[in-house]
This record gives structure tokens, C-alpha cells and sequence, in this order.
């Protein structure tokens, strides 16, 4: 069993997310249960699939309100310059 890190909420680790987001030039990464998960981002203005460090995958929060873009690892498409 672990614990989520925002509300503390035990969960079988299987269950916990994994968000990455910067604060600062820090890179900070945070384990949450499901129902945080789903509060974090929608407060953020973009979420996107990134590979995950406790994780495979993990959602990358960018901080701020706006219109919210996320983006799944699985929707993801090649741009070019």
C-alpha cells in the first residue's frame, strides 16, 4: 500500500499516477491517487504524456489556467520544423 501524495489516500501502488511539472528551474514529481490526478489537471493549462520515472508513463503538468490541451501518449503526431 502506498499513499497518495496530495490528500494521503492508501492505494496499492499499481493504482497511484505518476505527474511530472517544473516549479521554477526544479523538475518535480508527485504520486497521485486517481481523483487527484483528475483535479491536477484540470487546473493545469496543458497536460502531455511524457515516460515516467516510477512509472512508464506520467502526465506533464504545465502550471496556469487557460484553455486545457492534453495530449495522450498515444495521440501524439510528428511536427516538423
Amino acid at each position: 500500500m502506498s499513499s497518495c501524495e496530495r490528500c494521503g489516500a492508501e492505494l496499492p501502488a499499481r493504482r497511484l499516477k505518476e505527474i511530472v511539472y517544473e516549479q521554477g528551474r526544479l523538475r518535480l514529481r508527485e504520486m497521485l491517487c486517481p481523483s487527484c490526478l483528475d483535479k491536477a489537471m484540470n487546473e493545469s493549462k496543458r497536460v502531455r504524456g511524457v515516460v515516467g520515472t516510477a512509472k512508464a508513463a506520467a502526465a506533464h503538468l504545465d502550471p496556469g489556467r487557460g484553455p486545457a490541451i492534453h495530449q495522450s501518449l498515444g495521440e501524439r503526431k510528428a511536427t516538423r520544423a
